[in-house]
């Protein structure tokens, strides 16, 4: 049997390359790789912990198939972030006016669900428990984005 060691990159079509690189580098705060080489007006390759992003320029802009909730097909992926990083993320995509669909802490791990500029959705996900949170600090909430607040539930 062969061992799948993780997953090595997730890779996706975007609308305008440079507005997206931009997204990717000064909102979420990745790098350029240079593990493998980019080409710009084609392509880039994000350093994603021990993964990499790829953006694609799209040919095709009238064919659409994005990241979706209820179809066959992609639905999200996700950044790790640390437990502590975690609200600053929020508050860096507000900053950004990144649209936020929810975040939800619970008790093992916490998630916020977001969009990128081509409607591409994307989480970030941490786990409490392994990034050392105090038990106390590990309450069940959902943040509000309207609100720009925290509720428990």
């Amino acid at each position: 049997m062969i061992k799948v060691l993780g997953i090595d990159h997730v890779a996706f079509n975007v609308r305008d390359l440079d507005k997206s690189l931009e997204f990717y580098t000064k909102v979420i705060g990745l790098k350029i790789t240079e593990r493998e080489p980019s080409k710009p007006g084609i392509e880039y390759f994000l350093d994603c912990g021990p993964s990499l992003l790829g953006i694609i320029q799209a040919k095709d802009l009238n064919s659409s198939h994005l990241f979706a909730n209820e179809g066959l097909g992609a639905n999200h992926f996700s950044f790790r972030v640390q437990a502590q990083d975690f609200d600053a993320m929020i508050a860096q995509l507000e900053a950004h006016h990144t649209k936020i669909e929810f975040a939800k802490k619970r008790a093992k791990s916490w998630s916020l669900y977001f969009y990128d500029l081509d409607g591409n959705k994307l989480e970030a996900t941490a786990w409490p428990l392994e990034d050392g949170v105090a038990e106390n600090k590990r309450v069940k909430e959902i943040y509000d984005s309207k609100t720009k607040s925290w509720r428990t539930y």
